[in-house]
């Protein structure tokens, strides 16, 4: 996979990650159990696939940027669409 592809796959899945985590959270806080089941597992799911693929073979520092950014960015979405 070419290397900017890459960034940008880990930056969209970060997003997604982060903001399905930011939505468990949320129904933790709400006691919802079955939509915070539903959201970790999917969350852990996105998150160690994350891990195994594109972060073990980083190469340089912008891949871990990246994803720290798209965690800012997910949970910034989440909580601003929150009602």
């Amino acid at each position: 996979m070419n290397k900017y592809k890459k960034y940008i796959l880990v930056f969209l899945l970060g997003i997604i990650e982060t903001a399905l985590y930011t939505g468990y959270i949320l129904a933790v806080g709400q006691r919802d159990v079955l939509t915070s089941s539903l959201l970790m597992t999917t969350y852990m799911i996105i998150y160690l696939g994350i891990i195994s693929w594109a972060i073990k073979d980083v190469n340089s520092f912008l891949m871990i940027i990246t994803y720290a950014i798209s965690c800012g960015v997910g949970t910034a979405l989440r909580l601003l669409l929150w009602k």
